[in-house]
């Protein structure tokens, strides 16, 4: 994957400041996310910021723009699970957070408050600190772009 990432450049003109394969890519469980960028806030920097330490949430103030990959519940078989009280571990959990996600491909089924409704390509959803989860009930990997953003 390719990320190109614009700001100010030398002489202080825009500039393409960062073009490559984006740094940190984190695999748990069924999942595997790259973070493609992370901001303290508002203000632009020069700084490669997806290159800190990987956390679920970006900074108080701040947000994250990421890749997630969801493998299949069946390609599940084998791989380690983590434990519940594993930061890695994202069963039905609840962040501090607004989320804008669109599902790039492949399907997955998002369970909120008892209820299901399963999302594809094109599909958006909009979580606003809510617990939930993330199940791919099919034979392919799901692959969805999201933004959070921190409601601290």
């Amino acid at each position: 994957m390719r990320r190109v990432v614009t700001g100010p450049a030398e002489g202080g003109k825009a500039g393409i400041v960062l073009d490559g394969e984006p740094p940190t890519v984190v695999e748990f469980g069924q999942y595997r996310t790259t973070e493609l960028w992370v901001a303290d806030g508002p203000e632009p920097t020069a700084a490669d910021t997806a290159t800190r330490p990987w956390e679920l949430e970006p900074p108080p103030g701040g947000s994250c723009f990421r890749i997630v990959e969801l493998a299949p519940e069946t390609a599940g078989a084998g791989q380690e699970v983590p434990e519940q009280d594993d930061p890695g571990f994202l069963a039905e959990h609840t962040t501090d957070t607004i989320d804008y996600l669109i599902v790039i491909s492949g399907e997955v089924t998002l369970t909120i408050g008892g209820a299901e409704v399963t999302l594809g390509p094109g599909d958006t959803v909009v979580q606003q600190g809510t617990p939930h989860d993330w199940r791919n009930r099919g034979t392919e990997p799901c692959v969805m772009a999201g933004v959070l953003i921190s409601t601290k």
